[in-house]
């Protein structure tokens, strides 16, 4: 470690595990100082405030590296969940779970591609991706134990408009006074912001043309600020995930049940979907129409031989964040990009680090191996099967939207996946194990609905 680590480490040590449960003795019994903190942690997904930033401290920092995940990385965000969680735990320990519903699938998801370790080059690597994927966790378990009421839920839909209404305004003046052709906001790359804004727009979206409540329709203007987003980001797949996203939504409410204010809104959406179009028409053809889209998609598949051969080679993986290492001499996969390079008639670069594979799966597939890739497929199963037994469960209802519109926004980002690896992005990552957090608590709510009709408390037919 360097003297720069110790300093970071002096500063990281007292803060999360002293100053962050202190606050949480703060925080016992003031349920508006808990909601300011919690819309903090959540504000902070963003990681930064008129450009990307860095709200943490990250220990043993290798930024000149490619993989995922380039040290050891102590989001501020996490303390605020540690206080969180000790404060709820203080106001009453048999209500806290530390293991909320759906917690147990994603750590077994981590065991499986810590096995990777065993064939790892580097593996100081490996353990980084470790500490990331299982200490953001703490936000998931800090939001299950936090959102406890319909009331909760909807306060932090109310948060998340107004930090889409900031990173709104922040690409929006990249876009428009700093000139940009594509924005990436407070993130490191456009992609990873549009797929969070399609995260968030499905959630605004089902539950705005939802039954209305005070508030509610803040949740449309949300839904049009993370529209607008997308659209500025021009990242091809999630401008097709939003604009089919909208649609199913959209589809599903009306098919749930037909109501004037769906109705309304779905002729209002419609119309300004059609304005938006032909605005953005021909940077949005431009955009699919980029010289390097051949070039890149042949990359593609270059990038996915090597993965192949990698767990051709290495059926547990060749290391949890070891990818982006062993693409490049002296490793004889990068023999695999030098050859597609040569047959294009191009002098390979041993200086130039090569390209990480962009598909979510194929990077499980060659780091973390079969076991890795499957454990995932089986958080995403599990999750996306919950928010469906939830929207069967309740009437027609503010839970029953809010699951209809988190299982829109995750498939979405599920299917994205395929091209993109948003979901191993910080931010991203964060975002989803809160809305994870919250359909835990769903779940909760749905099998105490299940006990209250069975001992008559309230009727079958009545929504909740």
């Amino acid at each position: 470690m360097t003297t720069i680590d110790w300093i970071k480490l002096a500063i990281v040590g007292p803060v999360f595990f002293i100053l962050a449960p202190a606050f949480g003795f703060v925080l016992k019994g003031k349920v508006s100082w808990q909601r300011v903190a919690f819309a903090m942690m959540c504000f902070m997904t963003l990681n930064g405030l008129l450009g990307p930033g860095n709200w943490g401290l990250t220990l043993a920092s290798i930024e000149t590296y490619r993989g995922h995940t380039k040290g050891y990385h102590f989001y501020f965000n996490n303390a605020i969940a540690i206080a969180l969680i000790v404060a709820k735990w203080l106001e009453d320990p048999k209500s806290v779970r530390l293991f909320p519903p759906g917690l147990g699938w994603y750590l077994l998801y981590c065991a499986m591609s810590m096995l990777s370790m065993v064939n790892a080059p580097n593996f100081n690597y490996a353990l980084m991706a470790a500490h990331k994927s299982i200490f953001t966790a703490l936000l998931m378990v800090a939001t299950y134990n936090t959102l406890r009421t319909d009331d909760d839920l909807k306060f932090f839909l109310k948060v998340m408009v107004y930090t889409m209404l900031w990173e709104l305004y922040v690409c929006l003046k990249m876009k428009y006074l700093g000139g940009r052709y594509q924005v990436n906001g407070t993130f490191e790359h456009q992609n990873p912001l549009a797929m969070y804004s399609v995260l968030m727009g499905m959630i605004f979206l089902g539950v705005g043309m939802g039954p209305a409540y005070k508030g509610s329709n803040l949740l449309l203007v949300g839904f049009l600020a993370c529209g607008i987003i997308v659209e500025c980001t021009l990242s091809r797949g999630a401008l097709v995930m939003f604009g089919l996203g909208a649609v199913v939504v959209t589809g599903v409410s009306l098919v749930e049940k037909i109501t004037p204010r769906r109705m309304a809104l779905t002729m209002t959406m419609a119309l300004l979907g059609s304005v938006g179009a032909v605005l953005a028409m021909g940077t949005i053809i431009a955009r699919f129409n980029d010289k390097g889209n051949q070039a890149s998609g042949e990359l593609r598949e270059v990038m996915k031989d090597a993965c192949r051969a990698m767990v051709a080679d290495h059926p547990l993986g060749i290391g949890w964040n070891n990818y982006a290492l062993v693409v490049n001499p002296p490793y004889r996969y990068a023999e695999i990009y030098y050859d597609w390079l040569r047959g294009m008639g191009q002098r390979p670069n041993e200086d130039e680090p090569n390209s990480v594979v962009e598909s979510h799966y194929y990077l499980l597939l060659a780091e973390t191996g079969y076991v890795g890739l499957w454990s995932w497929l089986a958080v995403m199963f599990v999750g996306l099967w919950r928010n469906f037994r939830q929207f069967v469960t309740f009437g027609h209802s503010f839970r029953r939207c809010l699951a209809l519109g988190i299982a829109a926004g995750c498939g979405l980002n599920y299917t994205q996946s395929m091209l993109e690896r948003v979901l191993v992005q910080p931010r991203n990552l964060m975002m989803w194990l809160i809305v994870m957090g919250i359909t835990g608590r769903l779940v909760t709510m749905r099998l105490e609905t299940i006990r209250e009709r069975k001992e008559g408390i309230i009727q079958p037919e009545e929504t909740i």
